[in-house]
Parts: C-alpha cells; sequence; structure tokens
C-alpha cells in the first residue's frame, strides 16, 4: 500500500491489507516451489540431460549462469532505486549488504537445486 493510503485508512483495513497481501505472497511463492520440484521430478528431461556428460555440464553451467545475472539484474538495481529515496546514510543498502542479499538468494534457489539433483540420482 501507498505511503499516503496506508494513513488515509482505518487500523481494522492495514491489518487487513497487511495479511492479505502476505497470505497471496505465501500462496504464490509454495506455487513457484511445488512447480519448480514437479518440474524437477521430470524423468524424460533428466534423460535427455543425463545422456552425455557434455551435455550435463554445459546445461548445468547456462543455468547457473543465467541465475547470477538473473539476481544481480534484480538486486543492484533495485537497491540503487532505494538508495535513491533514502535521505539518512544509515538506512541506505551499501555494496557489502546488496552482495549479501544477491548471494542469500543464490543459496537459497541452489539448495532446492541440489536437493531436485539428490532426489532424481536415487
Amino acid at each position: 500500500m501507498s505511503h499516503y493510503t496506508w494513513h488515509n485508512v482505518t487500523e481494522n483495513s492495514r491489518v487487513t491489507t497487511k495479511h492479505t497481501f502476505a497470505t497471496l505472497s505465501f500462496v504464490a511463492e509454495i506455487f513457484i516451489f511445488l512447480y519448480v520440484g514437479m518440474d524437477a521430478l521430470d524423468i524424460e528431461k533428466w534423460r535427455i540431460v543425463s545422456s552425455s556428460l557434455k551435455t550435463s555440464i554445459s546445461v548445468s553451467g547456462i543455468l547457473l549462469g543465467l541465475v547470477l545475472v538473473g539476481r544481480a539484474a534484480f538486486i543492484f538495481p533495485l537497491s540503487f532505486l532505494s538508495n535513491l529515496t533514502k535521505k539518512s546514510p544509515n538506512e541506505k543498502i551499501d555494496f557489502k549488504k546488496q552482495i549479501t542479499i544477491w548471494w542469500a538468494g543464490l543459496m537459497r534457489g541452489a539448495v532446492s537445486m541440489a536437493l531436485a539433483y539428490k532426489q532424481v540420482n536415487y
């Protein structure tokens, strides 16, 4: 909710809006993880990739590169825009924190990918 709208609605509306968006966010995240998990268990895709070592390494490398670039393309520009709106230097997101945010998102995806690889190989 916008800063201006937030102060012009009742307390009940604020709480309801906050919980509604939190619920929608949670449902969207569950959908994404279920979709990734179901897609990872598609045996036909794994047979194509595991047919040769070169194909497997190239697909994994391309995916890793795309994930690295994709996370960076969102984290750094959005942090820059966020820093433009902050007046106090204490509120700004410095470069080390941006790297931490970027790396934390990569680790979250890496864990789910590792679990998917492990599930298919057993």
